[in-house]
């Protein structure tokens, strides 16, 4: 259809409007735009464990290296094994880098084992990673196993957590199905932490895929007094203060084997990583990269890293989107087998939860720090709000809401672990 000389006028203004905005934009320097700005930092879990750590930690020391020295705010979006927080960046977040995240590295190989996911990961804009990830295996002192070898040999039941993409329940499926282990995976556990509570209850002797690294921040004490013990290691290249231990990859039941697992740890080279959505203007990725490498190397960080036990053996952001770029071109045949090897059809069953609830409690304290406190039965007790439905007054609410005397019904599996619910009056 012809265009009138109203709507040749109209297009043409329209045209000017934005190209104009766009030299704007283009003029802002990456100074002017970050000045005074507020920063999201996502992360895909709950405010406990790993990832959690390395956003905060980084975080505290990345925004003095971001010129303009934005403000970050921490947004917690726990769902699936960080599934969810990466759909949402890609899809939703905006694409200018006042949004950002600490990624799962399993996403990366999401899409190349047959998973429906709503992202291409070698699209997002990556930022770099703080560290290369070694997961473990452990068992508790009261397990029947205490050897990799004898888990060859016998069954040990291990629990895991989120969907059958998170790394407690994929390591364990692969070993099975690679190295001849002999695991009873018992999933549907909200969180890490509730593993490892359930260990200590007894509910199941092991977990698979958790970091060292958040071994060492949120279970050294267990280390040292030998309550848990690590049955094997799973990393690209074994590390010195796991001597001894033996490695996963020298497991494997033949090479094909091992070279289906070298690609299902592979992931692991990029073990927490920081990104962007795709497409944000280049010169503020090249910033965001370079003010990540300048963290990396700040000696305040380093510090700061050391004293919490967060290894920092960091990759800059050019490694892992070429990382990243190598993991999708593995040949078709590997990732077949890949996915075979990481979901088993026998020996895996969903957990039995025994959820406790406590009517007309006062809350102890204002919510904080992912957590609410109150009374079961005279004891104080607490429990995690991560993916908890929390409602007051009738309306569905946020954690903020629940203040120090409100008086509410509460569901949880036990003390400092998971809430389910919190409904107020």
């Amino acid at each position: 259809m012809r265009k009138t000389g109203l709507a040749r006028a109209v297009t043409m203004a329209i045209g000017i409007a934005v190209a104009a905005a766009c030299g704007a934009a283009s003029a802002q320097s990456v100074e002017q735009f970050y000045k005074g700005r507020q920063v999201d930092m996502y992360i895909g879990s709950e405010p406990s464990g790993g990832y959690d750590a390395y956003a905060r930690i980084v975080g505290q020391f990345y925004a003095r290296h971001i010129p303009g020295n934005p403000t970050f705010v921490y947004r917690n979006m726990p769902g699936a094994s960080g599934l969810v927080m990466a759909a949402s960046l890609y899809n939703k977040a905006p694409r200018d880098g006042s949004a950002i995240a600490i990624l799962h590295n399993t996403i990366v190989i999401e899409p190349l084992m047959g998973r429906k996911v709503q992202f291409e990961p070698e699209k997002f804009s990556w930022i770099g990673s703080a560290n290369q990830l070694t997961s473990i295996c452990i068992v508790s002192d009261k397990s029947p196993v205490q050897t990799m070898k004898e888990a060859q040999q016998k069954e040990l039941v291990i629990g895991a957590s989120g969907s059958t993409s998170s790394s407690t329940y994929m390591v364990g499926a692969f070993l099975n199905q690679l190295a001849g282990a002999k695991f009873k995976i018992i999933r549907g556990y909200p969180s890490v932490p509730s593993v490892m509570l359930a260990m200590e209850r007894g509910e199941v002797d092991g977990l698979c895929g958790i970091g060292w690294d958040t071994v060492l921040t949120t279970a050294q004490q267990k280390l040292n007094d030998k309550s848990i013990r690590v049955l094997v290691q799973v990393n690209v290249e074994p590390i010195d203060d796991l001597k001894g231990i033996a490695a996963a990859v020298d497991l494997a039941k033949s090479p094909a084997d091992r070279e289906v697992m070298d690609f299902l740890i592979s992931r692991q080279y990029i073990g927490r990583p920081f990104g962007a959505p795709p497409g944000i203007p280049a010169n503020r990725l090249a910033a965001l990269r370079k003010a990540f490498d300048d963290t990396m190397t700040d000696p305040a960080f380093i510090a700061e890293a050391k004293r919490l036990q967060l290894e920092a053996n960091w990759i800059p952001g050019d490694k892992v989107q070429a990382h990243v770029a190598k993991m999708i071109a593995t040949p078709q045949a590997i990732q077949d087998r890949a996915n075979e090897a990481s979901m088993l059809k026998d020996g895996v069953v969903q957990a039995a939860l025994k959820w406790i609830t406590v009517k007309e409690t006062k809350l102890t304290a204002d919510a904080k720090g992912g957590s609410v406190a109150f009374t079961d039965g005279g004891k104080p007790v607490s429990a995690a709000l991560a993916g908890a439905k929390i409602t007051v007054a009738g309306s569905e609410a946020k954690a903020a809401a629940l203040k120090a005397g409100l008086v509410c019904d509460v569901v949880y599996l036990g003390n400092k672990d998971a809430a389910q619910s919190v409904t107020c009056r």
